[in-house]
């Protein structure tokens, strides 16, 4: 996939709205992903490209680092705090010279990110965005490591920083939805409930996964194929409280 991923994506420009530098990062080109499947937590699986490796945007001078949707969206309160606090410790450097970014480097940006989006006191939405994507990420780290092979032991690593991202996802998304108002990280009501219901069940409490479900399954405005992946994680439910 390496040696065709560079073919798909172009060096985006952007103006940093902290120290008003001009700088660029690789972005996935209009329409070249090929989209396969959505995993259970929403993760999108694509045949050519982890486009979740290319969702954050970081200024290699001053630091500042956002999802690539709000990376121009900043208050003058917001700068203030990102230059206080983020610049002023800030080493900068040079544009790292690459093809593709890997996914530790996807990675490492995205917790870039998200300590800026912390640092800026942003929604919980948008936090609970990036604790996401940073979730994929490490699942898509897991992923390409054999089962039975070297690695497995940092196979199993990945996968606990994966559901550890996830429950901050939990966290934020959840306090999200009962103060902030619909599209919640670009998600519909339904959609974030199976999500919140998704990761109630991982977390094992199985009653306030299927408080959120009724609400999606019920829904005549859900979406046919997130009925069935509700209808599926229900089953999932109800077999783990049984066991």
């Amino acid at each position: 996939m390496e040696t065709n991923e560079k073919k798909l994506l172009i060096d985006k420009r952007y103006n940093c709205p902290v120290c008003d530098k001009q700088i660029r990062a690789k972005a996935v080109k209009s329409n070249s992903a090929r989209f396969v499947n959505t995993m259970a937590d929403l993760r999108p699986i694509y045949s050519n490209i982890n486009v979740t490796k290319y969702d954050a945007v970081c200024c290699p001078n001053c630091g500042y680092s956002a999802l690539t949707q709000h990376f121009s969206n900043l208050t003058a309160t917001q700068k203030k705090l990102i230059q206080d606090k983020i610049q002023t410790n800030y080493k900068s450097h040079e544009e790292t010279e690459c093809d593709f970014y890997t996914t530790e480097m996807a990675i490492s940006r995205m917790k870039m990110a998200l300590l800026c989006t912390i640092t800026k006191e942003a929604k919980d939405s948008e936090i609970g965005y990036v604790c996401l994507k940073i979730s994929w990420l490490y699942q898509g780290l897991a992923d390409e490591i054999p089962e039975d092979g070297p690695d497995a032991s940092k196979k199993e690593l990945y996968l606990k920083e994966a559901d550890n991202a996830a429950m901050k996802a939990y966290e934020h998304l959840s306090n999200a939805r009962m103060h902030e108002e619909y599209p919640i990280a670009g998600m519909n009501e339904t959609t974030l409930d199976y999500l919140l219901s998704y990761f109630a069940y991982k977390k094992g409490d199985y009653q306030t996964a299927m408080q959120f479900l009724s609400g999606v399954v019920s829904n005549r405005s859900t979406s046919p194929r997130l009925k069935d992946k509700a209808l599926e994680l229900k089953d999932l439910i109800s077999q783990a409280k049984e066991s």
